[in-house]
């Protein structure tokens, strides 16, 4: 049975998006990247999966504002997707956010005018759990990795 359960330790919160992360390189492939998700972490709320005894994802969420949070990152192992892992992180999640009074759960991720076929799987997830697709700007990750915002009415 998965469980899902809240991490408040920050040496663990790093432990876990190392982990995880690590599996995941056709989506986490850039070590800077990777580095700066695994220190930032530490100042997000966090969650994390586990199939009996075994880490198999986590979900960080930082509070842009009163009203908005967003997914800052998110991972689920690979032999674990589609297993309804991902949707059981975000549900736990938004019941975490509601009760901060937030309104309104985004996301950014490579958008829809990149053809990397990870992504697009990606962004299939998160229009299947409510999710919509506000807007693509090519300023925040570069021309090369077009960011596409989506948002989640909670």
């Amino acid at each position: 049975m998965y469980s899902v359960v809240q991490v408040l330790d920050n040496e663990k919160k790093s432990k876990v998006t190392n982990k995880i992360l690590r599996q995941l390189p056709e989506w986490f492939g850039i070590e800077e990247s990777t580095v700066e998700y695994v220190n930032s972490v530490k100042e997000t709320d966090f969650l994390a999966a586990y199939d009996s005894d075994e880490l198999i994802g986590f979900i960080s969420v930082k509070f842009n504002n009163k009203y908005t949070a967003e997914i800052y990152v998110m991972g689920v192992s690979m032999s674990y997707h589609n297993k309804g892992i991902g949707k059981k992180l975000l549900t736990e999640v938004e019941k975490l956010i509601r009760e901060k009074g937030c309104k309104f759960l985004m996301v950014k991720t490579l958008g829809e005018s990149h053809p990397d076929v990870h992504y697009k799987k990606t962004r299939g997830f998160y229009g299947k759990v409510g999710f919509y697709p506000l807007e693509e700007i090519k300023e925040i990750w570069g021309e090369e990795n077009p960011c596409l915002l989506m948002v989640k009415n909670l």
